[in-house]
């Protein structure tokens, strides 16, 4: 029977690194730990497990520390992971067959990443609600599923390539050796530490990514990997530009890259740059939904509202289920009269995205348009609910007072003082609808225009 080993390279992973070694207990016959520099018990942790402890010197290569690790291996397969991952436990029943598959070289497994936020997108992929029985996944609200080869054979060839986001990839398909896609998951945890190590981490992966293209100045993907990384963490959008227009320079048909170009020239509100963009990924399904989703937004913003139906109807053909387009396509049906189906669709985005502003946003702006003002007024407390902020609970009131429900606008007003003692427009305003209240309570007789309606998110679409 073919035998499998655990390869890992670990710094000061004490924290985590128990959860990690537990989960393949009784399914690998060797543990290799390359320890780069840790000032924890790391390595006292690893070798309770039995873990074979080498010290490798960190010079910011994580393919270099990754190969170090691989050399020790007797087994005849290895399964690498990191400290913050934990293998499935149903991986121990499926294992066993895929190793003894005669003519596979190389497995593609999945790596769940766990997320903190509800809604987010890995490439063109938008996260999927989180419904896993993991203890260490409850913190978790939503995650994505990303692949790469994880399980391959022991072969002195076989060994990782690239100083960072580093693959085995490159060599098995040198080589010629085939790899298939398998049913194993990982499942990795290391986005839901604290902000601070997150950006951390960050800014350590964009230096070595700009000592990767300095190296492989002629490798698109090592443009692409630093655009993304500029783009989604940095919100750079002149050097993610720069690095995406280098990524297809060197491969014209990376067709991610034009996307992501487009995404930010549509954030750059340049929609008709956009749809450009956009037409230099047409004719091929790869990434179809990310295509169509970006131009339904450019043509949203173009305010072509039929053909930004058209578009995120195939963004959700193409793409599958996706609360964030939903919502964007009940947007556009309501500003195209079609008022019941849109707004369905927008509390059901809603329902998903409870911490989605522009998700919020355009329920509340769908109801004005539809000309239900007190549907527009639950929506925008839901809103204020979810997302506490001075101008949230402001624009609550503000639609109770043109409502002239002076008691729920000053009920609004007051929730949002609790939250927000200092805010001198929430005090203002409260001011100012007590003084309307006790006015109307007197009289008996409707008041005048709304009096807090200046300083406000407006309502109108």
């Amino acid at each position: 029977m073919p035998t499998l080993g655990l390869s890992m390279i670990v710094r000061n992973e004490a924290h985590t690194l128990r959860s990690c070694l537990n989960s393949v207990q009784g399914l690998v016959s060797q543990i290799v730990i390359a320890d780069t520099g840790s000032t924890d018990n790391s390595p006292e942790i690893a070798r309770e497990y039995g873990a074979h402890v080498i010290s490798v010197p960190w010079e910011n290569d994580y393919a270099k520390a990754r190969n170090a690790a691989l050399i020790p291996m007797k087994t005849d397969w290895i399964l690498v992971l990191d400290a913050d991952e934990e293998l499935d436990a149903e991986a121990k029943h499926l294992v066993p067959e895929l190793m003894a598959a005669p003519d596979i070289s190389g497995y593609i497994t999945v790596i769940r990443d766990y997320m903190p936020g509800t809604s987010s997108y890995y490439l063109d992929q938008h996260s999927k609600r989180n419904d896993s029985r993991l203890e260490r996944a409850k913190g978790a609200a939503s995650y994505h599923d990303q692949q790469t080869i994880r399980l391959f054979r022991n072969h002195p060839e076989i060994y990782y390539f690239g100083r960072v986001h580093e693959l085995v990839e490159y060599r098995i398909c040198k080589l010629g050796l085939k790899y298939v896609p398998c049913n194993i998951v990982i499942h990795h945890f290391g986005h839901l530490r604290g902000a601070d190590v997150r950006e951390k981490k960050h800014l350590f992966y964009r230096e070595l990514g700009r000592l990767k293209i300095k190296e492989q100045p002629d490798n698109p993907f090592a443009f692409f990997e630093l655009g993304i990384l500029e783009y989604q963490a940095f919100r750079n959008y002149d050097t993610a530009l720069q690095c995406f227009r280098e990524t297809v320079r060197l491969f014209p048909k990376f067709i991610r890259a034009w996307l992501f170009m487009a995404m930010i020239q549509l954030d750059l509100h340049q929609p008709a740059e956009a749809m450009a963009t956009i037409e230099r990924a047409e004719g091929t399904e790869e990434a179809a939904g990310l295509r169509e989703r970006l131009k339904g937004d450019a043509f949203t913003e173009l305010g072509k509202a039929p053909e930004a139906r058209v578009a995120y109807e195939n963004a959700l053909r193409y793409g599958g289920a996706d609360p964030n387009i939903e919502s964007k396509l009940g947007y556009a049906e309501v500003r195209l009269g079609e008022h019941t189906s849109g707004i369905q669709k927008l509390e059901r985005a809603v329902a998903v995205l409870q911490h989605s502003a522009e998700a919020h946003d355009r329920l509340v702006k769908a109801y004005v348009i539809a000309g239900n003002l007190e549907g527009a007024a639950e929506a925008a407390e839901r809103f204020a609910g979810s997302i506490a902020h001075p101008k949230t609970f402001l624009r609550a009131a503000s639609i109770r007072a043109q409502l002239q429900q002076w008691d729920r606008a000053e009920k609004s007003l007051a929730r949002g003082l609790q939250l927000f003692p200092q805010s001198q427009e929430l005090l203002r305003a409260h001011e100012e609808v007590e003084m309307q209240n006790a006015v109307l309570k007197r009289s008996q007789t409707p008041v005048g225009p709304n009096p807090i309606s200046h300083g406000v998110p407006t309502c109108q679409p």
